[in-house]
């Protein structure tokens, strides 16, 4: 007997009729929003991370305040991915250590145990350490009891959380932050708390401040591994602007033979160095270091002896460490942070605290609509308890005359023309406040209520008066800043320059991208063929799809041929574009996909490119990119297309602009019997046959037939 296999009957209400690409693609995008609004970019009103914001509101929830016990690390991040946040508990618990970390400029957890003290620690399991609120910490979430902010439900409808805490001083831009989103990144540095508080009460006061008052409150970035920001190139840009870039250098001191390193620039590890200074030696670039030592301890803090050899002086030794290893590094920050719809931005330093100034307006507003709504409330019941108390013997009268509860409801509400609520509390009065004291006391309470209504009524309608109590409040939250703790860290060199290496036998060398760089169009860097990478921005273009753009960061100091990528395997075509141009990405299907360069992040040398065009599916032949063309984007520019059967020439202006990764659009129609497009060129001046001009097509016309060998590129007007 042969056995069969049932198949079950296919239902088609469970059959999408979707395209596989549609459904990713949406997906994609449904992970991409959520990546930014709800994972990796922070808000620009408190400061926080949706991370974050949900520990430490499970930490006041759970009264982990200072002068509290603290608890156990492990308890609290379980409780807040089990509560509010739907991730590992490992990711809280190192969002929890960062926050606890003693290189923090603001130290938002207090930490018990083994946390991080210098960048690249790690911290103890979470089992063997305990967590509460700091002092700073603690005003951050200080009115969620308050009715301060809005509360939304959690992820499973079972609990509520705040859309935001009522942050009483600048968290994004006291201790900075780092995230990579989907088409998002964000780097903000952190600043000194004191100077932050001063700018903050002096654009409350005077929102059009200048920038150059701004720049002296603020006057850089102030991290708290200490550093140095060397010169003031990118200062200014950055405080005004929102971007920068900015040369930081760790401490390097010199004590005889040794050079010793006590502080590292923000984002560097200690090993991470180490590893560069090991290679370097290895590899005879630092022929002049005998030896390294790591003397760092949890007492000292960071410190790492590098000792020279004879006949080597440590200051040159010194040099080389800048010149050759992380010590010295670029900081590029990008202020960016969502708005108050949850979308990402780009701000400055001025809109950050103006942001921020608008959520304290909102809590006071927020936090005075409510006080106000409970104030209201205690007043008209007091104020019909007053009436009782004009007449106690009448109102006891009513009360012992009535038959039931109801009746002598009715009757006071009757007799002292007060309203169900006042007479409910009336009756639920206990005999000892009818004393001749309580009438006192009352009349009292009655006289302060008065005065807080009016207060009260005055901060939800007067923003003026909002103001005052914000900047009243700034005084006394910086007084959290008082301790030497929070001096200035960081130096602000200005009359420092980034540190150039030492003479060896190829001659002195810049630290930065050498400006002989040149790049051709077979994907070779160098310095004696090419254009000028100096001059404009590199690119690089695979028959596959993947397109680069590059500025040359990441070349080595010694110049050598190098490819423009790790894998050129299937490189079309490279080049430098000029600013302003875009890049146009040729299919074998007669597809074109026009690249706005700003609208793509270049990468370093080290980047093997990215999704540029989408080829077509399955046929023959198979589909690639057969052409790479920069356009100038200048009136009559056009591109030239040959099929097996036909040419034809197409307006560059009816080509949009996309992103990348999109499947292009249709350019060259095929003729009965056409597969593929065989080759394209562009012209600034369009195109000549003969000594007749050709006329230019939309991209639906159809190409003409002919081999197109006769169509050449215009002359330029003299």
């Amino acid at each position: 007997m042969t056995a069969t296999l049932d198949v079950p009957e296919q239902n088609p209400d469970l059959v999408l009729d979707q395209s596989a690409d549609d459904y990713w693609n949406h997906y994609q995008l449904t992970f991409a929003l959520y990546s930014v609004s709800d994972r990796a970019i922070p808000s620009a009103f408190d400061g926080l991370k949706p991370g974050q914001r949900r520990l430490l509101y499970q930490m006041h929830d759970s009264r982990l305040l200072p002068g509290n016990k603290p608890q156990k690390s492990s308890k609290i991040c379980s409780a807040v991915t089990g509560n509010l946040h739907p991730h590992g508990g490992a990711s809280m618990y190192g969002a929890a250590a960062l926050m606890a970390a003693e290189f923090q400029r603001v130290k938002v957890i207090d930490g018990q145990g083994a946390f991080p003290r210098i960048q690249g620690d790690i911290p103890a399991a979470d089992r063997y350490t305990e967590m509460r609120l700091s002092a700073p910490g603690a005003a951050l979430t200080a009115e969620l009891d308050d009715h301060a902010v809005p509360m939304v439900s959690t992820f499973d409808g079972e609990w509520v959380e705040p859309t935001m805490l009522p942050a009483q001083w600048p968290v994004l831009l006291c201790n900075g932050a780092m995230g990579i989103a989907e088409g998002w990144a964000t780097k903000v540095p952190a600043h000194n708390p004191r100077e932050v508080m001063a700018a903050c009460r002096a654009l409350l006061a005077r929102p059009n401040t200048t920038d150059d008052t701004l720049m002296k409150l603020i006057p850089g970035p102030d991290w708290g591994c200490g550093a140095t920001v060397v010169g003031t190139a990118g200062l200014r840009e950055y405080i005004t602007t929102g971007r920068g870039q900015l040369t930081v250098r760790g401490t390097v001191s010199v004590d005889g033979k040794n050079c010793v390193i006590t502080e590292l620039p923000p984002g560097v590890a200690s090993n991470t160095v180490q590893e560069r200074i090991r290679a370097l030696v290895e590899s005879g670039e630092m022929s002049g270091v005998a030896d390294m030592s790591d003397l760092t301890d949890r007492r000292n803090g960071l410190r790492i002896v590098v000792t020279a050899k004879r006949g080597h002086s440590a200051e040159q030794i010194r040099d080389q460490l800048l010149a050759l290893t992380p010590l010295e590094s670029t900081f590029a920050a990008s202020l960016v942070a969502l708005d108050e719809d949850r979308v990402p931005r780009w701000w400055n330093v001025r809109e950050l605290i103006g942001a921020f100034l608008h959520l304290r307006d909102s809590v006071v507003l927020h936090r005075s609509e409510y006080r106000l709504e409970k104030v209201t409330a205690r007043r008209h019941l007091v104020a019909g308890l007053m009436k009782i108390h004009l007449d106690i013997d009448a109102a006891v009268a009513v009360i012992r005359n009535s038959d039931t509860v109801d009746d002598a409801r009715q009757g006071l509400q009757k007799r002292f023309e007060i309203d169900e609520e006042q007479a409910n509390y009336v009756l639920a009065l206990q005999l000892r406040r009818l004393t001749k004291l309580d009438v006192i006391e009352l009349q009292a309470e009655a006289d302060k209520l008065d005065a807080e209504f009016a207060e009260l009524t005055e901060l939800v309608t007067n923003p003026d008066a909002r103001r005052k109590v914000i900047d009243k409040e700034l005084v006394e939250t910086a007084k959290l800043f008082k301790g030497p703790e929070f001096d200035r860290r960081t130096v602000l060199d200005a009359e420092a320059t980034p540190v150039t290496a030492g003479s060896d036998e190829d001659g002195p060398r810049e630290r930065k991208v050498n400006t002989a760089w040149r790049l051709d169009d077979r994907g070779v860097f160098s310095d004696s063929h090419g254009d000028l990478l100096t001059s404009g921005l590199g690119w690089a273009v695979w028959t596959d799809g993947r397109v680069k753009f590059t500025n040359g960061n990441g070349l080595p100091f010694k110049i050598r041929d190098i490819p423009v990528a790790p894998d050129i395997t299937g490189l079309l075509r490279s080049g430098v574009l000029s600013e302003g141009y875009h890049l146009a990405l040729v299919t074998r299907r007669g597809k074109v996909l026009r690249i706005d360069p700003a609208a793509v992040n270049p990468q370093g040398a080290a980047g093997n490119g990215v999704a540029g065009v989408k080829l077509g599916g399955d046929g023959e032949p198979p589909d690639e990119v057969i052409a790479a063309l920069p356009l100038s984007c200048q009136n009559g520019e056009a591109i030239l297309s040959i099929s097996e059967k036909g040419w034809k020439v197409t307006e560059v202006a009816d080509i949009p602009v996309k992103g990348r990764g999109g499947a292009g659009v249709g350019f060259h129609p095929f003729v009965a019997g056409e597969h593929s497009l065989l080759s394209a060129q562009v012209s600034a001046t369009g195109y000549v046959r003969g000594k007749r001009a050709v006329r230019a097509e939309k991209r639906a016309k159809a190409s003409n037939k002919g081999s197109g060998t006769d169509v050449l590129p215009a002359e330029s007007p003299a």
